[in-house]
């Protein structure tokens, strides 16, 4: 059995995120990592295909447990990494949606479909509001965290095998 992991997926490099959003925190968990978007704008033609590939191609230092997604830009990737994970669960920390319409209208992208299906696929108590609990060490996503042994006391070991005994 590999390493469990959890997920981030933001929606822009960790030294660019508004100070709403706070994955810091998340981040000094050593099971913990974060998937910045690419600085490269996908083609519309290839929007559905490009997730599937990363998804293959990505080389985690685990089993991914759990996906956090920060923004529905990044839903599509979140669905390509569920696919090739079926056991991982999908939480969704999402965005002020008056911030999300105003940055859908900048980019000319139609982000509140993205939200929509994000917020379809993911459980209603895996749904958090930027006012909640990512960064509160009793919140749900913390609890289910320890539930899943990402923070764990044992020592992390990348690519490595366990023998839970």
């Amino acid at each position: 059995m590999t390493e469990p992991i959890a997920v981030l997926l933001l929606p822009s490099a960790v030294e660019e995120l508004e100070p709403g959003v706070d994955v810091r925190d998340l981040l000094s968990i050593p099971r913990v990592i974060a998937l910045e978007p690419s600085r490269f704008a996908t083609p519309r033609l290839l929007r559905d295909a490009v997730p599937v590939r990363q998804a293959k191609r990505l080389r985690l230092p685990g089993e991914p447990r759990l996906i956090v997604l920060y923004h529905p830009g990044q839903y599509l990737l979140a669905r390509a990494l569920c696919g090739r994970y079926p056991e991982a669960e999908l939480w969704y920390a999402r965005p002020d949606p008056a911030a999300l319409s105003r940055e859908a209208e900048r980019a000319r992208v139609d982000l509140s479909e993205l939200d929509r299906l994000a917020r379809e696929r993911v459980s209603p108590s895996r749904i958090i509001d930027r006012d909640g609990e990512l960064g509160d060490r009793g919140g749900p996503l913390r609890r289910r965290l320890r539930e899943l042994e990402i923070i764990s006391p044992r020592p992390f070991v990348p690519w490595a095998r366990i023998d839970r005994r």
